[in-house]
């Protein structure tokens, strides 16, 4: 009977190796289950918390607290992730390890979420919490302001064309007080349109151009990341002013009669400003006529598309430039055929261009004797769109006043051509796809309100894809 028993026993202890072995292979099952269920949640939670970041950092916008960027996650979040809790937004202004130099707009995003277990439950593990973090970044704006600054910027102020004498227009006189018309309502739009921006995540650099390019702010310099210092640098701008009097006191007395302190005198035939425009021509007999332009649209692009090398990758790098008219200059202090960019074969009327705008196909290279103070700029507006030869940059132009589309001589639209070339076609020999802009024109400046307005909203737009 002994045997008997023994195998009685056995069979008892077998019962309970086999109960702790199905312990054992639930927990093993748990494990495998409810580890890969964690993995997923784990998973859907760090895809939540990376568009909640995204989310956030996209309301990166001037006057934006961290508070309202964390109710921007929070309100991600809770649509997506309904049991989510501990959600914490931090901001450099918060955490000094998202701090960097140039600043960026970043947004760090954490949040926890509880995870309930099936199988693990048995051994007594119901749930565990789960946390992850992410980073969000809205992107930067490194801005280059390429204003016209000629004497066509004081056109506005009532003397032109029919009292070209005036005071009004008179650079001399209207720059102290800010009086020059069209350029004060210019400074005061693009003074506006800085307020639209953030900083000191975004930067600006200003470039202005008469005959020739003044660079007033770089991109690099720490005021370009101070709105006051900008706002005050575009405040300070002023209309071209070369301060040499009348080369004939007599044909160019002002009409109140006052001996002149400027060459005012309006040539109806070439639509110029004798004197003032072209004093260097004028006043020393210098037959040359590459001196003679005021509108140096080539430099003025070759020096914004140059501050890029002083450009953040992580940013949207923009040009926006505003002219008056064609280019009839360019090359200043550049070596070229016969030492100008003006060759002999362009010193007839127009001055320093071909008759029609871009009739030569392909475009004349520098060096070529018809290479014109257009192709220059074309150049130059290529070598800011081109993102494999050039910077990659996108360009917004403005073309204000009639001279844009109505020149006296040459090809009336070069003005309008140029600055069209520029924002939609500039790059594209590149074979890549070129981030292109917009073009405007405005006849007057009470159009530019709402120019401004329309690129500020697309710069938003492409900050946002």
């Amino acid at each position: 009977m002994r045997p008997r028993i023994h195998r009685k026993q056995e069979r008892g202890q077998a019962i309970v190796l086999i109960a702790f072995a199905f312990i054992g292979l639930i927990a093993m099952i748990g494990l495998m289950v409810d580890g890969g269920m964690l993995l997923i949640e784990y998973g859907r939670l760090k895809r939540a918390i990376d568009a909640a970041s995204l989310s956030a950092a996209l309301q990166y916008r001037e006057g934006y607290t961290t508070a309202q960027l964390t109710d921007a996650a929070t309100e991600f979040l809770q649509l997506n992730q309904s049991d989510v809790f501990d959600i914490q937004v931090d901001t450099d202004t918060t955490d000094a390890s998202l701090l960097t130099n140039p600043r960026r707009k970043l947004v760090r995003v954490t949040a926890s979420r509880h995870v309930r277990f099936g199988f693990l439950s048995v051994i007594g593990i119901r749930q565990v919490d789960i946390t992850a973090t992410s980073v969000g970044e809205a992107a930067s704006v490194d801005l280059v302001l390429v204003l016209d600054a000629s004497a066509s910027m004081a056109f506005e102020g009532g003397g032109y064309p029919n009292n070209a004498d005036s005071d009004l227009d008179d650079p001399s006189q209207c720059n102290p007080t800010n009086t020059c018309h069209p350029f004060a309502e210019i400074k005061a739009v693009a003074a506006q349109f800085i307020n639209q921006l953030y900083f000191p995540y975004d930067r600006v650099g200003i470039e202005i151009f008469d005959r020739n390019v003044r660079e007033v702010l770089r991109l690099d310099d720490p005021k370009a990341t101070d709105k006051t210092e900008v706002i005050n640098a575009i405040e300070s701008l002023t209309v071209f002013d070369p301060g040499i009097p009348c080369d004939d006191p007599v044909e160019n007395t002002r009409v109140d009669g006052a001996p002149p302190t400027h060459c005012r005198k309006y040539d109806p035939i070439t639509n110029e400003y004798r004197g003032l425009e072209f004093p260097f021509y004028r006043s020393g007999g210098n037959a040359d006529p590459s001196s003679l332009p005021s509108s140096n649209v080539g430099d003025a692009l070759w020096r914004a598309g140059g501050q890029f090398e002083h450009g953040r990758q992580d940013s949207l790098w923009v040009v926006i430039v505003l002219a008056g008219g064609p280019t009839n200059t360019g090359g200043i202090g550049r070596v070229y055929a016969e030492g100008r960019i003006c060759p002999p074969s362009t010193w007839g009327a127009p001055y320093c261009r071909r008759p029609f705008a871009n009739a030569i196909s392909p475009r004349p290279k520098p060096g070529n004797e018809n290479y014109d103070a257009d192709d220059y700029a074309r150049d130059a507006a290529d070598f800011i769109a081109n993102p494999i030869t050039g910077q990659g940059a996108t360009i917004f132009s403005i073309g204000l006043g009639n001279m844009v589309r109505y020149a006296s001589v040459g090809d009336p639209r070069s003005g309008e051509k140029l600055l069209q070339y520029a924002a939609t076609v500039a790059g594209d020999e590149s074979g890549e796809q070129i981030n292109h802009g917009l073009y405007f024109f405005a006849p007057t400046s009470s159009q530019l309100r709402e120019i401004f307005r329309t690129i500020a909203e697309s710069i938003a737009t492409r900050l946002s894809r």
